[in-house]
């Protein structure tokens, strides 16, 4: 006698949670009884075999929600084919359950030797088939030719079987790609097969800021806005610049419609490039670039100390602080600190890609044009100085920026060996990048440079805090090129760096000289400070440690 209905949907609940915990090879009819609360014999009513009880439990297995959201986007399409493809994949890695229940996969197993639940399987695996086949065909664009249908097809298996692939694996191996990576050759397969763009999509869009670093090639390019098509994203305006190594740095102002997942289209982008950031737009990002850029410009000129905010956002930094120049983190790959005044650094930060020089470049011009709005007005004198040398040449001393360090690189390229010993006691044949950035102010402290008027870098002063916590001491360092050596350069180099030491805070300096370095013996003599010679002893018996209070 068939067992009645409560108690058989008693015995199916039973069966669905033993199965799933113990799995139906260790599983028995026992179990599923004491975990119902019912006799033996009433779940051999119900099913005489354990694979009959796995057959019955299947057949009411609601489809997990990524079979059910493609199901959905196959009937009535919502999004773009390819946001719901790379949903799909990203869920998949990060709960293959989610896309095959680990009770199908236990009938998948049993399927091959019992015809009643390969019948079942294969009823599922249809529904998920014509449910990929057609999400397939959205993306391609509509109706496809024989061979389009057959690549549709394979296309079809193609997702069926790595998630099928990666729900069998999921229990055995913890050699998962990151979600990232995984998405972005998932959109790279599945821009392969399309042929036509997206249609234009309807409703909201919303605005977005991004970067991508991507080979400096056409075809990339090409491959980013092919990708970004078909996300039904619109490229509002997109600039570039060269990188090193063949590369590029891709800055776009992009329109998506409001229901695309951040996630998706940042992946959709690292199927091309690395290094993505995504932040949100304003309205105003929908005009045109060089309007955008007067505006900014105006509301800078009008409110300067929104200064350090808006190079952050130029940069699409993570987070930007205010502070002291004798505090704070020194410049690094994803730090980039940045003089503002000769009192305050702005420091900026990103947990994920890292600057390039052009942000560093970028952020500190725009710091560059608020400092030069301000003295221009004769608000401060504190971004630069215009000196003239006895002889009647002009020359100006001003705050040091990144980018200086091809012109920091030329001045020491420039000067003679025995100069650049002097300064640094050590012959030094090639200057390293991070070297150069942090004399050219990437660092703690300040960083002076004289230029001529055609505004070549004819000498470089740098204050250093002493020591990592140091905010009292700091060393003072100048070289001057050969050529404009005896002309006072080194003087009025020296003068201004004295004074943005008192300015920093610092109440001691300390110079590290040559015992035979008569001229800047001579230079620090006339800054009319009291320099107290010591032994330094770190640096050999040939150099001198002179130290002053200011």
């Amino acid at each position: 006698m068939a067992a009645d209905s409560s108690k058989r949907d008693r015995v199916l609940a039973a069966a669905a949670e033993v199965y799933s915990e113990k799995s139906i090879a260790l599983a028995g009819r026992h179990d599923i009884a004491e975990a119902a609360d019912v006799p033996l014999r009433a779940v051999t009513e119900v099913g005489r075999h354990r694979v009959d009880l796995l057959r019955e439990v299947v057949e009411q297995l609601p489809f997990p929600p990524v079979a059910e959201h493609l199901a959905a986007q196959a009937a009535h399409p919502s999004e773009p084919a390819l946001q719901a493809l790379l949903r799909a994949a990203r869920d998949v890695l990060g709960d293959p359950g989610a896309a095959w229940d680990p009770l199908e996969l236990q009938a998948i197993v049993a399927a091959p030797y019992d015809e009643p639940i390969r019948q079942v399987v294969v009823d599922r695996l249809n529904n998920r088939w014509d449910a990929a086949q057609e999400v397939v065909r959205q993306l391609r664009g509509g109706e496809a030719d024989a061979d389009e249908a057959f690549g549709d097809e394979a296309a079809a298996l193609h997702l069926i079987a790595v998630g099928l692939g990666l729900a069998m694996l999921a229990p055995l191996s913890e050699r998962w790609s990151d979600a990232r990576s995984w998405t972005a050759l998932a959109a790279r397969l599945l821009e392969a097969l399309v042929a036509v763009d997206a249609d234009e999509g309807e409703g909201e869009h919303a605005r977005w800021r991004a970067r991508v670093t991507m080979p400096g090639s056409p075809s990339a390019m090409a491959r980013l806005l092919r990708v970004l098509s078909l996300l039904d994203v619109h490229v509002v305006s997109l600039f570039t610049a060269q990188l090193p190594e063949g590369r590029q740095l891709v800055d776009l102002f992009l329109s998506a419609p409001t229901a695309l997942e951040r996630a998706t289209l940042a992946h959709g982008m690292s199927s091309v490039g690395s290094d993505v950031i995504l932040a949100r737009g304003i309205d105003e990002d929908a005009g045109d670039v060089a309007t955008r850029v007067l505006h900014l410009s105006t509301r800078l000129a009008q409110h300067p100390e929104a200064a350090p905010k808006a190079a952050a956002d130029l940069v699409l930094a993570d987070a930007w602080e205010v502070t002291t120049a004798a505090e704070g983190d020194d410049d690094s790959a994803f730090v980039l600190r940045l003089q503002w005044t000769p009192e305050l650094h702005v420091v900026l930060r990103r947990t994920r890609a890292a600057f390039t020089r052009t942000e560093q470049t970028r952020a500190s011009a725009l710091l560059a044009l608020v400092a030069a709005l301000s003295e221009a007005r004769g608000e401060s004198d504190g971004f630069g100085w215009r000196e003239t040398l006895a002889d009647g040449r002009p020359v100006t001393v001003r705050l040091g920026r990144p980018q200086d360090t091809e012109g920091v690189e030329a001045l020491h390229e420039r000067c003679s060996p025995a100069s650049r010993y002097q300064r640094y006691f050590t012959p030094m044949n090639e200057w390293r990048e991070d070297n150069l950035r942090r004399i050219s102010g990437g660092h703690r402290g300040a960083t002076l440079v004289v230029t001529d008027l055609r505004e070549e870098i004819i000498a470089l002063g740098n204050v250093f805090p002493l020591g990592p916590q140091s905010t009292d001491t700091a060393e003072i360092a100048v070289i001057v090129d050969d050529a404009w050596q005896g002309s006072g350069v080194g003087m009025l180099l020296t003068l201004r760096l004295v004074d943005v030491a008192r300015r920093m805070g610092f109440t001691e300096l300390i110079a590290y000289v040559l015992a035979d370095n008569r001229a800047m013996r001579g230079l620090l003599a006339a800054t009319g400070l009291t320099w107290v010679p010591s032994a330094a002893h770190d640096l050999g018996s040939s150099v001198v440690s002179l130290s002053a209070q200011i």
